[in-house]
């Protein structure tokens, strides 16, 4: 087997403590509050786990992954715990959240405490050269810019992570300053972009039903939702006029449902889906990427991206991701990477996993 310095480009380590009280749904809180004793929460997946397709089942098993793992005492622990999931050498891009403005109750750790923890992670001769930290970016938080300068140009970190589902499309105005320095040097900024996954959870007003690029009315319905709007490929067309040499990456590339979307049949014949607007987006702009985190779980889709991958164009825009720990949802991070790996080969893989991984971040590298 041919050798790749594998770089996994979207991998999580933050634990409970910068998670939201509110965070889980509503009905799940009181079984979450179970799951905390380790011996239920063994015996239930135990349980549950025999009940392939009750809605129940799939739950407890989805939240119980999230809860095992966010449950260990700090992110050196989940990140050497995901190290042990791969070769020896691997680096990873470790994308914070900061979720304190997503009105779902307050956090038992400060947003900065979270990346002062990485950045120790980042300082420990053991690890450096394994991590490469992003700073997440939110416009509500006071004095982002000089946050995101102290990380980049003082401890180390390698890019920024960000998350319209939250509440804010990604062109927002307040973030124009932060394009122009990642633009400037070249530092990679990776977004969200698929629907679903965490979303902002207060009021809607009437102010936020009006798209305000295109003033088209957006329908009101529950949170889950209506923030898709802010998560549409279709709203980074306003940031790459501005700042059209930006390099991103839209995590996800548009998700699995899309993805399947594509694949399959659809009523309307003028959808286009967000599979097909990523795509779009690479081959008009020349720092466009994608990941495909989390979405290749589904292994229906493993013909489609080794169709894409034999694109010239697609082939290079392509990263591996895996989407750590929220993968650990739909199956286990090791058979996540082995089944990518065995079924688009080794050339395609070492493509996705290395090459286009290094120059997506070179600058750092």
């Amino acid at each position: 087997m041919e050798t790749v310095n594998i770089i996994n480009c979207h991998t999580h380590t933050f634990n409970r403590a910068a998670v939201p009280d509110n965070f889980l749904p509503r009905f799940l809180m009181p079984l979450a509050r179970l799951l905390e004793n380790k011996g239920i929460s063994k015996f239930f997946f135990n349980v549950f786990s025999k009940m392939q397709k009750h809605e129940l089942a799939l739950l407890v098993k989805k939240y119980h992954a999230f809860l095992t793992i966010g449950d260990l005492k700090s992110q050196l622990e989940i990140f050497k715990y995901l190290q042990s999931f791969y070769p020896t050498g691997t680096r990873f891009c470790v994308l914070p959240m900061d979720l304190e403005f997503m009105q779902a109750g307050q956090t038992k750790q400060s947003y900065i405490g979270q990346l002062d923890e990485l950045a120790l992670i980042k300082q420990d001769q053991d690890y450096k050269d394994f991590i490469y930290p992003f700073i997440f970016v939110h416009p509500e938080r006071k004095g982002i810019f000089d946050i995101v300068r102290k990380y980049i140009e003082e401890k180390g970190f390698a890019g920024i992570k960000m998350y319209p589902p939250l509440g804010y499309y990604p062109f927002d105005e307040r973030l124009n300053e932060i394009y122009a320095y990642c633009e400037k040097y070249q530092i990679p900024i990776t977004f969200h972009c698929a629907r679903g996954g965490i979303f902002y959870k207060g009021e809607i007003t009437n102010g936020m039903l009006t798209h305000p690029k295109t003033g088209q009315y957006i329908k009101e319905q529950k949170n889950k939702f209506f923030t898709d709007t802010y998560t549409d490929p279709d709203n980074y067309k306003y940031v790459l006029e501005q700042f059209p040499e930006l390099k991103i990456n839209l995590a996800h590339f548009g998700g699995f449902d899309e993805w399947q979307k594509y694949l399959g049949n659809t009523i309307d014949e003028n959808s286009i889906t967000w599979y097909e607007k990523i795509v779009a987006l690479i081959r008009k702009y020349p720092n466009v990427y994608t990941d495909i985190s989390y979405t290749m779980f589904n292994a229906d889709l493993f013909n489609l991206l080794k169709l894409t991958l034999e694109d010239n164009t697609l082939k290079g825009k392509i990263l591996y991701g895996s989407d750590f720990y929220m993968v650990e949802q739909k199956t286990s991070e090791r058979q996540f990477v082995t089944n990518i790996r065995a079924y688009i080969g080794e050339e395609n893989f070492k493509l996705i996993a290395e090459l286009n991984p290094h120059s997506f971040l070179y600058n750092h590298l």
